[in-house]
């Protein structure tokens, strides 16, 4: 658990990292800058370089098993707003799907937690919704926020529709 400074959240929680740029909107993107800066100091999550076209150094796509826990073991009981991946998008390809499962798994745990996931993959994000409603909402946290930032219309994966998070 991290105390934020983005001022729409309290905490940040990051099993993952890294990311590839998908879209324009990408260009300017603080984490990229902020990972960079994170391996050269030595930051252990930040290692893994990504692909210089797509991503770049210490940014590289990676799955971290010890921060899935955290909300579970480290954190306090009481109610907390936590930023799922301000570091990455933890809908990116690169994440498994059985990892993805346990960060959300980790949130049915924990629902006193408010999890807010932003995301520029709606699509992989409503398919593991619908997975989740699929086999009877067993891991589908609750409260959260989901997502989707984007830079247009040609970006977003839905042709300017509202893209619901699981289809009805």
């Amino acid at each position: 658990m991290s105390a934020s400074k983005i001022e729409w959240t309290e905490i940040t929680l990051n099993p993952t990292t890294g990311c590839d740029r998908i879209s324009p909107g990408c260009d300017n993107c603080y984490a990229m800058t902020m990972a960079k800066r994170l391996k050269a100091m030595g930051s252990p999550k930040y290692q893994n370089d990504g692909d210089p076209r797509t991503s770049g150094p210490g940014f590289g796509v990676s799955m971290h098993p010890e921060s899935v826990l955290e909300p579970i073991l480290k954190w306090p009981r009481t109610s907390r707003i936590a930023f799922l991946d301000s570091m990455s998008d933890v809908f990116d390809s690169r994440v498994s799907a059985e990892f993805l499962g346990r960060i959300f798994a980790t949130m049915a745990l924990t629902p006193q937690h408010t999890y807010q996931i932003l995301t520029k993959r709606p699509n992989r994000m409503r398919g593991r919704a619908g997975a989740a409603r699929d086999a009877g909402n067993a891991a589908q946290p609750s409260p959260r926020r989901p997502g989707v930032a984007c830079s247009g219309d040609a970006h977003a994966g839905h042709s300017g529709r509202e893209v619901p998070l699981a289809p009805s």
